[in-house]
């Protein structure tokens, strides 16, 4: 089975990525928007077919998610002292976020429920990004 704890790097980083994801809500697209990659490259990454060429990525998921440096570095394969770190441990998530997490993981609900839920949430994911971006023009004024 591809992504199961292995001393492939490929696959650490497969599975910190898509734990991070997952932890965080957000979609392959979104990710990849945030890190400005494409979202394919994510998918590669996800499936343990890529990892980060440098720091660059990786340095800039820490810095988005506010995580250890080092971790995602090791993670990333692209530290040698340190041994691969293991996925990114879940966030703290706010109980109304684990009711809509559960309802999406639920086969008793509905696609088209599921699919409503995923819209509204990418409509106010990028209505906060919109209000993030408004707020630095205007401290930048």
């Amino acid at each position: 089975m591809r992504n199961t704890s292995t001393n492939d790097p490929h696959e650490t980083w497969a599975n910190y990525v898509r734990a991070l994801r997952e932890a965080t809500g957000l979609s392959r697209p979104q990710l990849a928007k945030r890190l400005v990659v494409d979202p394919a490259t994510v998918w590669r990454w996800e499936t343990g077919k890529q990892k980060p060429d440098g720091p660059a990525v990786p340095e800039a998921l820490a810095e988005m998610f506010k995580l250890d440096l080092d971790e995602v570095l090791a993670a990333a394969g692209l530290r040698r002292d340190r041994p691969a770190a293991k996925p990114a441990p879940a966030l703290p998530m706010d109980p109304d976020v684990q009711i809509i997490v559960r309802r999406l993981a639920s086969p008793n609900v509905s696609e088209a429920e599921k699919t409503s839920i995923r819209a509204t949430l990418r409509y106010l994911a990028d209505l906060a990004e919109r209000q993030e971006r408004e707020g630095k023009g205007r401290s930048a004024s």
